[in-house]
Parts: structure tokens; C-alpha cells; sequence
């Protein structure tokens, strides 16, 4: 738990507070043009320069993409049945918020933690394959109605041709300068985003903070629950099981931020969110350790 909070939560708070000062010191920032940058640049590079990398079976590859979408379609059923019990209302921000996890940025490092460098690969692919579901599923949620306006956006967005060119290069050997540029330009996906957020936060309500709290409890209970129903349905391989799970379980993701402001769908709920649930994490963390002890 120590590493945990040392090593992967407490640099992300340190740039959301960065963010959060800046906000409050120069109130005529904006986030558009950050998000704008890490959508069509910076994300799709992490994507490509992570998963050419990665060496993988292509049943496990199986298990993740399957249950990834379980815990997607679960985790969103769960959180439209929300909507309409507690908030009465239909609010896309709440609903990919509460679906969408940071399996990136916060689920490698504590992967890599908690299993060692043999569930890398793991947790690699489980980051790309959500992030497929998240640009197109997620557009689509965010879009609502709109089901044409939102597949025309699907195929605007460079993420998804990022993931198939980083799937037929696999095996072609770029050139080391421009190795070093995508990792350099993926590595900053992140960190922008958290100073955004933090900038986001500095603007961000009380009523929007007790949504937060409702969608954070979601996001665990539901990234929890479908993924222990899809390990047991699809019986994967006990190591595979456990870094499912807890990928499954995390807090909400950074780009649920990039994505909500795109799509000019309260960014700010989903700002909140996203620092809500990371900040829970910590409570709800040893309750999924002791779950995941069970598999």
C-alpha cells in the first residue's frame, strides 16, 4: 500500500494540484486546447508505441477483449439503472465516467506492483482494448442520441488507427528517432491531462461533488462485480483472473476528461469524478486485494 501511494497516487495528485492552483491563480485558462492536443496526438502515441510492444497469446488476448466488454456493457447498464433511480436524470458524463477506468496511468504501475513485469503484458493489452471500446462504445454514450453524428466522430478520431497500425507494425523496426518520438510524445499524455483536470477542478461545484461520489461507487462496485462474473464465465488463467479484476476496478479514466470536453458534455462532472474515485481508491483498495486473494 505504501509503494502504492508513494510511487503511482501521489505524483497524479501533485499535478491535479499543480492544475488546481494554476485554475485558481489564472482564471482565464482553458482546458479545450489541451484536450484537443492529447486526443489527436499525444494518446494516440501511447497507444501505438505501448501495444507494439507487447508479446501476447492470442486466447488471453481473447479473455481480455471479452472480458473487457463485459465489464463495459455491465459497468454502463449499472450506471444508466443509477441514473434513473437516484439522479432522475440522463447525464452521459455520469454514465462513461462510471464505466470507463484509468487502466493506463494508474492500472500498469499497480499491476506491475502487485503481480510483477509478467502481468505487464496483461495489463498492456487490457489498456489497449478498453481504450478501443472507450473511443467508439464511449463516443457513442456521449453522443446519445445522435447514433449517426456519433459514428461519423468514431472514425474521426486518430486513437483507433493508432491501435491497428501499432497491430500491423508489430513486427517491423522503426527507426530509433522516431521510436523515441512517440514515447516521448505518449509519455505526456498524462501528465497534460491531470494539470487539465486540476485546472477543471478548480471550477467544479458541490453539487457535481456528491454526483462524483455516487459515480465513483459505481465505477468500483460495477468494474468489480463484471469482471469477477467474466473470469469465472470465461475461466481464464488464475494470474490472468487477478490483474483482470483489479484493472476492472479502477478509478475512472483521465481521458473520460478529453473525451467529455470534445463531445461538450459536462467535462467539469467528469473532472470531479476522476479525482473523487482516484482519492477512494485508497479506501477501496484493500477490500478488492482481499476479493482478488479469493481467485
Amino acid at each position: 500500500m505504501e509503494q502504492l501511494l508513494i510511487n503511482v497516487v501521489l505524483p497524479l495528485y501533485l499535478l491535479i494540484g499543480t492544475g488546481y492552483l494554476f485554475g485558481k491563480l489564472k482564471t482565464e485558462l482553458e482546458t479545450n486546447t489541451i484536450s484537443f492536443i492529447v486526443l489527436y496526438l499525444f494518446a494516440p502515441s501511447l497507444i501505438f508505441s505501448s501495444f507494439r510492444k507487447v508479446e501476447i497469446t492470442p486466447e488471453n488476448f481473447i479473455h481480455i477483449s471479452l472480458t473487457a466488454l463485459f465489464v463495459f456493457a455491465f459497468s454502463y447498464l449499472l450506471s444508466v439503472l443509477t441514473e434513473k433511480a437516484v439522479l432522475k436524470a440522463k447525464e452521459p458524463a455520469f454514465e462513461i465516467s462510471a464505466t470507463v477506468m484509468n487502466a493506463g496511468y494508474l492500472g500498469i504501475p499497480l499491476i506491475y506492483l502487485m503481480f510483477g513485469e509478467g502481468a505487464l503484458p496483461y495489463a498492456i493489452s487490457f489498456m489497449v482494448v478498453m481504450a478501443v471500446y472507450h473511443f467508439t462504445f464511449g463516443i457513442l454514450i456521449l453522443k446519445g442520441n445522435e447514433i449517426k453524428e456519433g459514428l461519423v466522430a468514431i472514425f474521426k478520431i486518430p486513437l483507433i488507427y493508432a491501435v491497428l497500425l501499432a497491430f500491423l507494425l508489430k513486427e517491423v523496426e522503426l527507426p530509433p528517432g522516431i521510436e523515441k518520438v512517440l514515447k516521448l510524445t505518449g509519455d505526456s499524455t498524462m501528465p497534460l491531462m491531470l494539470v487539465s483536470i486540476g485546472i477543471s477542478l478548480s471550477r467544479v461545484s458541490v453539487d457535481q461533488v456528491k454526483e462524483a461520489f455516487l459515480a465513483s461507487a459505481v465505477r468500483f462496485i460495477g468494474g468489480t462485480l463484471g469482471a469477477l462474473i467474466a473470469v469465472l464465465l470465461f475461466k481464464s488463467p488464475p494470474l490472468l483472473k487477478k490483474v483482470l479484476v483489479v484493472q476492472s476496478s479502477l478509478p475512472s479514466a483521465v481521458l473520460n476528461y478529453v473525451l467529455c470536453e470534445e463531445f461538450k458534455t459536462n467535462s467539469k462532472l467528469a473532472a470531479s469524478i476522476i479525482f473523487i474515485s482516484t482519492l477512494l481508491f485508497l479506501l477501496y483498495f484493500p477490500l478488492l486485494a482481499y476479493v482478488i486473494s479469493f481467485l
